[in-house]
């Protein structure tokens, strides 16, 4: 997130005209993308794309839309996330040991820079977070209840400093989407202590639902960008576990005003199954009224 439809449209948003669009293209890649191919995706959140497409826009949108948090910190966080991706890598479980004391360390040391210190948290938090699914497979259940509590810590943690950042920040303020990551990512954290089949009745994630600020921060996050359908989605899927209907009725509009394809509930967006084909949309499926259930 956000996926190639969303990255054309948010780059879209910014006034450009097609001819702008496709001039843009043409500095990162001569010969850039053809304008029927930029429009089909523009329209279309289930059109497959190119390894070159992608990459085309992906360049793009890092140019105009960079990381607000200091290079060096991003760049430890994808050595992090390839650490994760090598299967081959026998030492993985120690290296991300030495990785958290050493981030560990730089969080007690004096740290001038509030987007510094908040993505040290950020980072942090995924060396617990990405411990979970493991250690619940693995019947470690201290083990991993000691990580997700880690994990939320570190993600709220970071939320307060970007919220504290943003009252003085001006025009310079962290989205609402950046936001919103750290959010679902705590979410996540009481999501993925549980088997999947349990979740729709688990104490601590409806609990969260109803009391913390996630289902208001993706409405706000819509506002800013009502194109970004995966957070809509998402805001549908987790009204349908609170069941309720006025937050299903209301991102389900916020669904459809991403894209009207959604107003088919067994429409197939890339990468994502049909809403009617899930089961942790039942309940909105049943309870939304005026779509179409084919």
């Amino acid at each position: 997130m956000p996926n190639l439809f969303s990255k054309i449209h948010r780059l879209k948003s910014q006034g450009w005209t097609w001819d702008k669009f496709l001039y843009e293209l043409d500095l990162v890649y001569p010969g850039g993308m053809d304008e029927k191919t930029l429009k089909s995706h523009y329209r279309q959140p289930h059109k497959g794309s190119t390894s070159h497409t992608q990459q085309l826009i992906e360049t793009l949108h890092k140019q105009y839309f960079p990381s607000p948090f200091p290079a060096d910190i991003d760049a430890l966080m994808r050595v992090y996330n390839n650490l994760l991706a090598c299967p081959k890598h026998s030492t993985t479980e120690h290296d991300i040991v030495d990785l958290q004391m050493f981030l560990n360390a730089q969080l007690v040391e004096p740290c001038r820079s509030v987007l510094r210190t908040a993505r040290l948290h950020w980072l942090t938090a995924n060396t617990y977070f990405d411990s979970l699914p493991e250690l619940r497979s693995m019947g470690k259940t201290d083990r991993m209840l000691a990580s997700q509590q880690q994990a939320v810590q570190h993600y709220q943690q970071a939320v307060n400093l970007l919220e504290a950042y943003n009252n003085g920040a001006g025009d310079h303020a962290i989205s609402e989407f950046i936001l919103y990551k750290l959010r679902q990512n705590i979410l996540a954290c009481y999501l993925n202590v549980v088997a999947p089949e349990q979740r729709e009745s688990d104490e601590q994630v409806l609990h969260y639902l109803s009391h913390s600020d996630f289902l208001a921060q993706t409405e706000r996050v819509l506002k800013q960008e009502p194109y970004l359908w995966v957070v809509a989605r998402n805001g549908l899927r987790f009204a349908s576990l609170l069941k309720s209907k006025v937050y299903c009725d209301r991102f389900f509009s916020l669904l459809v005003a991403s894209s009207a394809y959604f107003e088919d509930l067994a429409y197939t967006p890339q990468g994502y199954p049909a809403i009617s084909k899930s089961k942790e949309f039942c309940w909105a499926c049943e309870n939304i009224n005026g779509v179409s259930k084919k």
